[in-house]
């Protein structure tokens, strides 16, 4: 049995309000019980009332071209789903739309659905936008470099703008760290979970170093590196892959000579339709066979039959939801009631 203890000196509360009191206590209580690693209590039914605010996590730049004469500073926003009541000590989750790069968004209806079915079990959930191809986000020069080097031309845009939403991808984690105790969030929980594009970058936030996607030399002076609080962390702990793949990954070790695979990387659920013609079931077995060779845990859905997209597909009887649920919980050893 762990005993938390909260010491508050008394001149602490002198001339605050029973609000301000109370707010001190949770924080206080958060940051113990992150501390002790007591692991939070998630419901296995639909339990709380979900809100739903927009927020801005970060700004980024945007250009006419990869190669940039001009630049422009944009907002990058994020849905918040938070369940009500719920107690503090919140796992969390950050969900990420598909859509190759060139479209989609934070209102993609099968990424809303996945918000708020764990929303109302207990998480804290965020969905979020990021920079798509057609803005010309910011290239770091390694990445440009490695790109016009050695991808096809047709697929060259795509690869390029992995680069700025991986990056938003991971200021958007660090919003989340700095923002947990306001949202009762315990960081010793966080699960990346995406479909398609959304897949590749949950993997990346996942396996790739702290550094990664945040410290490189750019191709232009970035004035937004500042509102993306640099000084928090963006640790994962369990993934939840749909039909996503590695190139990230690929094209780091490419460029650096070092893998970013290895035996601390957080148990991923890969979940991928043998006949996708969009993103080939080989992805799936590349990244099944990464985790293999560092002995990193991992889950393999293999989907007979099925093609991209396959959200109405199940596993063993159950949806994609269940699935993620009994998966996280078991890997997190979360309590659930």
């Amino acid at each position: 049995m762990i005993t938390l203890s909260c010491s508050i000196l008394p001149e602490e509360i002198t001339g605050k309000s029973d609000a301000d009191n109370n707010a001190l206590f949770s924080t206080l209580l958060l940051v113990q019980l992150s501390q002790a690693n007591i692991p939070p209590t998630v419901k296995q039914n639909e339990t709380y009332t979900v809100s739903k605010s927009t927020h801005v996590y970060a700004q980024a730049l945007t250009h006419n071209a990869w190669n940039p004469t001009t630049s422009a500073v944009v907002n990058l926003s994020l849905d918040l789903y938070l369940p009500e009541n719920a107690p503090t000590n919140r796992p969390a989750m950050i969900l990420i739309h598909g859509g190759g790069f060139s479209t989609g968004s934070k209102d993609d209806t099968n990424i809303v659905a996945m918000a708020n079915y764990f929303a109302k079990r207990g998480w804290v959930c965020i969905s979020i936008n990021y920079r798509l191809m057609g803005v010309f986000g910011t290239l770091s020069t390694a990445w440009g470099t490695y790109v016009q080097a050695n991808v096809v031309v047709g697929e060259r845009q795509q690869s390029f703008a992995m680069y700025p939403a991986a990056r938003d991808a991971k200021a958007a984690v660090r919003w989340l760290y700095a923002n947990a105790t306001t949202y009762g969030i315990n960081t010793n929980y966080v699960t990346a979970l995406g479909g398609s594009a959304g897949s590749f970058l949950a993997n990346m936030l996942g396996v790739t170093n702290v550094s990664d996607f945040r410290d490189e030399s750019l191709t232009v002076t970035d004035t937004t590196l500042s509102s993306t609080n640099l000084s928090f962390g963006s640790t994962i702990h369990t993934i939840i892959d749909h039909w996503g793949g590695i190139n990230h990954m690929t094209y780091l070790q490419a460029i650096t000579g070092q893998s970013r695979f290895d035996a601390n990387d957080p148990p991923i659920s890969i979940v991928h339709g043998t006949a996708d013609a969009d993103v080939p079931f080989s992805q799936a077995e590349a990244l099944r066979d990464a985790y293999i060779s560092t002995g990193a845990l991992y889950e393999f859905n293999r989907l007979e039959g099925a093609g991209h997209s396959a959200w109405s597909a199940t596993i063993n009887g159950k949806t994609l939801s269940e699935n993620a649920f009994q998966f996280i919980t078991t890997k997190q050893k979360l309590n659930v009631n």
